[in-house]
């Protein structure tokens, strides 16, 4: 038994200081003795008369209405003396001083031995914390003392008790430490509790088979929720090397059985063995019970079992794997060995519950150990998906690495493609817990998901161990889409808060792996303050008719996590048209269909002196690079609304983006238009097909941000103002409500 906070002080808990924490109740002088339990010092209580002695708390401590806990103390005789027996209470109160107790709950009398030794086990109780408790106060008594006799208690504790998170049983039925309610013998056993061994705190349960054969020890139900998983556990240790078979059994809202969850474990004589099953509440499951089935070779065969539980499986909210793959609570059978190394359930450590999967290396350094998903799991078409496990490798060399690879498979098993990310360990490795968080975005078909890890460069001999794999819907990802009413793409990108980075930035990569900033409104995203999980980013400079894939990066100073977006493609025109944009306020955009040899001859002029020198056939030449691409080319445009767009997009002087079809073998180009000639094809004044004569000089891409937005609409404009008064003073110009600007 024990707690898992002491709300106590230590000086009140253990009176290493003084008697200061206590007050001394009827018939008794409180002292500090050098007994201990623990420490160097306990609380001593000399009786004034013949009867009890007793002390409480002089501050009380808060609680939580409606939570269990638990106090204990531990008591010794100064002088040897037979007949005395010791409890601790606990009074509920509303107020933190005065009033009267709410309620009150006092352990069974435990008698003290006839001896100085200390008293083990100690009274114990167990309680909840009425409604209205705000405040507790503890309470030791020793009755039976003499006049002048004194009695020592030390280590008084109150608490939460130690028990397993989300547990649905109490933690009397959880550890037996004040009776066995809540159990009973179904078949072939009876059943007590002992002190003699025990897992956790003094008591557990134990059942004495009353023949050779399966014994069956249930417990009392408790309310399930069909489609929610769950996992009953216990420690168990037989006296004889045998089975043990762990069930859950599932009953309808008129306890009714309808089925049950079974798990087999091989269990050791003398040993503690963490058993558990797992599984989901069937359809119209409303109740649930947990039993432990052992098989006794014969009769008198005895089964103690510690630290039971029942409760839901604690998997993250959306979780597509269950319990056992993400914790090894039952086995090992969610995981696979690829190459390099066996696997194995092992509870020699472990980050959650009490298992882990124990990574063997067999090969030697360079050769990686790979392991991987049992089973595919379902999920869904471009959602993006993170990966958490917990990795605790041995010792090794720093900078040791763990690769994650996310194998997707389409509706007919079939491999879609995988991808794979790699962290470095650096020095952590071999000296704890380590969490290699990677996500990736499920693509267009896929229905399953296989997760594998590969531990590189491994150390054979030095195991690894792999618990509490959380794989969830979200985590950083970048997912692109292409606009082809615009030519050009959305970046949707989230988890921006994951990991708890500083930074984020965006970047295009082309076919050759160059990357390339995105333009955002201040000028290119390529280190931007994260504020919030979500944004959504629009690209109208790549390349059309090609595939570009978009990196996202978060960071904080050297540390940072990486994703790369799934390709996509922008469709292009028609292969006889170019597209033209202005990148600072992608609104203004056209398209023009180049002439017949309109297509540009570019010149790039050198930058040169030739000097002739006396007596010297040859000159000397001091040359410069050559000036960027010059040239002209033809466009031509057919309709008024093709000519006024050309107008407006030329009419600014801003550098503009020519876009080629991807079949010309021409790259992308941003250019300074010069003077430009529009000319009518016909002679004769309603027809409105031009002739464009425009002059071209390569220039840098430019600086700066990129203002509005191509998916602007008259619908925004309607939400955005209430009438159209409102419309008229926001802003200056019908460009200021296109771009969304004020004062433009």
């Amino acid at each position: 038994m024990s707690v898992a906070s002491n709300l106590l002080p230590a000086n009140t808990s253990g009176i290493e200081t003084d008697t200061s924490g206590w007050t001394a109740g009827a018939n008794t002088t409180l002292s500090k003795s050098t007994r201990f339990y623990a420490g160097a010092a306990s609380l001593g209580l000399t009786a004034t008369a013949a009867g009890s002695v007793t002390a409480t708390i002089s501050a009380r401590v808060a609680v939580v209405a409606g939570q269990e806990y638990t106090a204990y103390s531990y008591w010794a005789n100064v002088v040897a003396a037979a007949g005395r027996s010791a409890t601790i209470r606990v009074d509920w109160y509303a107020a933190v001083s005065g009033g009267t107790a709410i309620s009150s709950v006092t352990s069974a009398a435990s008698t003290l031995p006839n001896a100085t030794t200390w008293q083990t086990p100690p009274p114990i109780l167990i309680g909840t914390a009425p409604v209205g408790a705000q405040y507790a106060s503890v309470t030791v008594t020793c009755a039976g003392l003499s006049a002048g006799a004194t009695v020592v208690t030390d280590v008084v504790s109150f608490g939460l008790p130690f028990t397993v998170a989300g547990n649905r049983f109490s933690y009397d039925k959880a550890s037996a430490e004040v009776s066995v309610t809540g159990w009973d013998a179904w078949a072939n056993a009876t059943l007590d509790r002992t002190s003699t061994v025990a897992w956790e705190g003094w008591w557990s349960l134990r059942a004495t088979a009353t023949a050779a054969g399966v014994a069956e020890i249930g417990a009392t139900r408790h309310a399930v929720s069909p489609g929610t998983e769950y996992v009953a556990q216990a420690r168990v240790r037989p006296t004889v090397t045998g089975t043990v078979r762990m069930e859950i059994r599932w009953y309808d809202a008129d306890i009714v059985y309808l089925t049950r969850t079974v798990a087999d474990h091989s269990v050791t004589a003398g040993d503690w063995t963490a058993c558990a099953v797992i599984g989901t509440a069937p359809p119209g499951a409303a109740h649930a019970r947990m039993a432990m089935l052992p098989t006794a070779l014969s009769a008198g065969e005895i089964w103690y079992f510690d630290q039971m539980a029942l409760r839901p499986s604690p998997i993250p909210t959306g979780s597509v794997i269950g319990y056992n793959v993400q914790s090894m609570e039952v086995d090992g059978s969610g995981w696979a060995a690829v190459s390099g190394c066996t696997v194995s359930r092992t509870t020699e450590t472990a980050w959650e519950g009490v298992a882990s999967l124990r990574i063997d290396e067999t090969g030697s350094n360079g050769m990686n150990a790979s392991i991987r998903m049992s089973a595919a799991v379902p999920i869904t078409p471009r959602q993006a998906y993170q990966v958490a496990p917990r990795l605790k490798l041995g010792a090794g060399p720093a900078g040791r690495r763990v690769s994650t690879t996310y194998s997707w498979y389409s509706a007919a098993d079939e491999l879609i493609r995988t991808a794979s990310s790699t962290w470095e360990l650096g020095s952590s490795a071999g000296t704890g817990w380590y969490i290699p968080t990677t996500s990736a975005v499920a693509p267009s078909g896929a229905a399953y998901l296989a997760v594998g890890f590969a531990i590189v460069s491994t150390i054979a001999g030095q195991p690894a161990f792999l618990d509490d794999v959380q794989i969830v819907p979200g985590g950083l990802a970048a997912i692109a889409d292409p606009v082809p009413s615009s030519y050009s793409a959305t970046i949707a990108l989230q988890g921006l808060t994951s990991g708890g980075y500083t930074y984020w930035g965006l970047w295009r990569q082309g076919g050759d792996g160059t990357l390339v900033p995105i333009r955002g409104p201040q000028g290119d995203l390529s280190q931007v303050a994260i504020v919030g999980d979500t944004t959504v980013v629009e690209d109208y400079e790549a390349p059309l008719g090609v595939p570009v894939r978009y990196y996202l990066r978060t960071w904080t100073g050297g540390s940072y996590r990486a994703v790369l977006s799934d390709p996509v493609v922008i469709p292009e025109p028609v292969s006889t048209e170019i597209v033209l944009k202005d990148p600072g306020l992608p609104a203004r955009q056209t398209t023009a269909v180049v002439s017949k040899g309109g297509q540009p001859t570019w010149t790039r002029r050198a930058r040169q002196g030739v000097n002739a020198i006396r007596g010297r056939s040859r000159p000397i030449v001091i040359s410069d690079i050559r000036t960027s691409r010059e040239g002209s080319m033809t466009l031509v445009t057919e309709t008024a609304e093709d000519l006024a767009s050309m107008w407006w997009l030329l009419e600014s002087g801003n550098t503009l983006l020519i876009q080629w079809p991807s079949l010309w073998g021409e790259r992308d180009v941003y250019v300074a238009v010069g003077d430009v000639a529009e000319a009518p094809v016909v002679e004769y004044a309603e027809y409105t097909d031009r002739t464009w004569t425009v002059p071209l000089t390569e220039v840098d891409r430019p600086v700066g941000g990129a203002t509005g937005s191509t998916g602007r609409t008259w619908a925004t404009v309607l939400s955005e103002n209430v009438d159209g008064m409102d419309l008229l003073t926001s802003y200056a110009s019908w460009l200021g409500a296109y771009t969304g600007l004020e004062g433009t």
